[in-house]
């Protein structure tokens, strides 16, 4: 019998009344409950530090592709030609906010 019913038994002992060996059966049962439920969060904590271990690697994947890049994320456009075209002005304006792109259009 699992947990619950021998705590159902205990609680409503019926015409046979509670057996001897109720207390032994119950902590027999908690036992291999929280035995089970102890190798469970074993388990679910050792695949949680491989992901970890994966994403720590992807991290440094990602970084070492972000170096390899060359990109300067200082913010700074610096005297590069193509941030300067003034095709890339125009085209711009033709853009407009959030609001002009959700208006409804006759």
């Amino acid at each position: 019998m699992d947990f619950a019913e021998l705590l159902a038994m205990l609680q409503n002992p019926g015409e046979d009344g509670i057996p001897p060996t109720i207390y032994d059966d119950l902590s027999a049962s908690y036992t291999e409950m929280s035995s089970t439920a102890e190798a469970k969060v074993s388990t679910i904590t050792s695949e949680l530090e491989a992901l970890k271990a994966e994403l720590l690697i992807a991290k440094a994947a990602n970084w070492d592709l972000l170096q390899a890049q060359g990109i300067d994320n200082s913010g700074d456009s610096g005297d590069d030609e193509s941030n300067n075209d003034s095709d890339s002005d125009s085209d711009s304006d033709d853009i407009g906010d959030d609001d002009d792109f959700f208006e409804k259009k006759d």
